[in-house]
């Protein structure tokens, strides 16, 4: 069963649930003043695999049989780049991700998000909103490893 986990979300692109984030942008009592679900726009989307098993976050990966069973710890870094056409506001949403199972049988949501960033440009003004913070996340979810 582990090994169709990682099969499935290696074999493809990684993907983030769009919904959520919006869901947390729209959430926001100072992002949600600046835009709005009807006058948004996405202009940029990257999400990246991260490259071998370096995250001091993640720790699980440091384990011997980890080490031996995975490449890397099966997590993503990504951006979105979106802007407002009422406010003018632009933002620069930087996320991570990490397998996360929450049921009984460890069959993974491949991209938990567990740290969400946003870098706010308006009028001039810039500020930086942490809307998940990776060490309030990290204290009570952990990444999947499959066989460690």
């Amino acid at each position: 069963m582990a090994t169709l986990a990682r099969i499935r979300d290696k074999g493809a692109e990684p993907t983030v649930d769009e919904i959520f984030i919006l869901d947390s942008i729209f959430g926001n009592e100072k992002l949600s003043k600046l835009f709005t679900p009807e006058t948004y726009h996405v202009i940029d989307f990257d999400q990246e695999w991260d490259e071998g098993r370096s995250n001091e976050l993640l720790t699980e990966y440091q384990t011997n049989s980890a080490k031996f069973f995975n490449a890397d710890t099966n997590s993503t870094t990504g951006l979105y780049k979106i802007g407002d056409v009422e406010s003018g506001a632009t933002m620069t949403l930087n996320f991570k991700t990490m397998p996360y199972s929450n049921n009984k049988y460890h069959f993974t949501e491949p991209f938990l998000v567990y740290d969400l960033v946003a870098n706010v440009n308006h009028n001039g003004s810039v500020f930086t909103e942490t809307l998940i913070k990776a060490e309030d996340t990290l204290k009570s979810k952990r990444p999947f490893v499959p066989w460690h």
